[in-house]
């Protein structure tokens, strides 16, 4: 013989019938105010705009609130403040990024790099330009012009090199003097 064991499942809950044509409940503008969390008088001026429409004695609370979101939406996205705003933010974030990258010294100022390059660049020429009255200091008049053409076509190269640079970067030509 077969033995039957029962089963401990909850209880089924039973569907609700509700009439199938019922009409959406409305609510009035006070009530819809508190539902949506704000002024009763900002609810009549929802109406006015024609975000939300009364429907008879009231407002229907569903079509209400999804109206209401999308309002809210189109707001947020159309407010010349709200972009003011996150530009706002997006210069002060990459402002406060550039000032810790000057604290940690991953970041220098230009014109101090300037100043630095034009300190090395005044030694150097000023190095060179002595070289051959110090490689040839007594009378041999042939190393020291063989020394000077070197020096200047060194001199010439390095204005060459800069001047492609500057032409590069777009900087605007040194005014000549005459």
């Amino acid at each position: 013989m077969t033995e039957t064991v029962g089963v401990d499942r909850p209880p089924i809950a039973k569907a609700i019938s509700r009439p199938r044509f019922a009409k959406p409940a409305t609510v009035s503008a006070s009530a819809l105010a508190q539902h949506l969390d704000c002024s009763r008088t900002h609810i009549g001026k929802l109406e006015a705009e024609g975000v939300i429409q009364r429907q008879g004695d009231g407002f229907l609370l569903d079509q209400s609130r999804v109206a209401y979101m999308r309002y809210l939406r189109r707001e947020r996205q159309q407010s010349p403040r709200t972009q003011a705003d996150a530009d706002h933010v997006r210069v002060k974030t990459e402002m406060l990024q550039l000032r810790l990258m000057e604290k940690k010294h991953e970041l220098v100022r230009r014109a101090d790099v300037d100043a630095l390059i034009d300190g090395i660049c005044g030694a150097t020429l000023t190095a060179l330009s002595s070289l051959p009255a110090r490689c040839a200091p007594r009378g041999d008049l042939a190393i020291r012009r063989s020394i000077e053409r070197v020096v200047f076509e060194v001199r010439t190269e390095i204005a060459n090199v800069c001047q492609q640079m500057a032409d590069k970067h777009g900087e605007p030509p040194l005014d000549q003097q005459d």
